[in-house]
């Protein structure tokens, strides 16, 4: 099977500026999103290590 090559996709500047702003926000998502996995992995991390501990007086 002989795929032909894609024609190039030519954009309009209005185009342009929304995929650009498009991907600014995936982007800044994607930062988003690890930084709630990492805040999630640490409070995961503080319980178990507080269940390891036993109950304390301190809270």
């Amino acid at each position: 099977m002989n795929k032909s090559p894609k024609k190039p996709v030519k954009y309009t500047s209005s185009e342009l500026s929304e995929l650009e702003r498009l991907r600014l926000e995936n982007r800044q998502l994607h930062i988003e999103n690890d930084y709630l996995k990492k805040v999630e992995a640490l409070a995961q991390r503080k319980d178990a290590q507080r269940k390891k501990n036993g109950p304390s007086s301190k809270s």
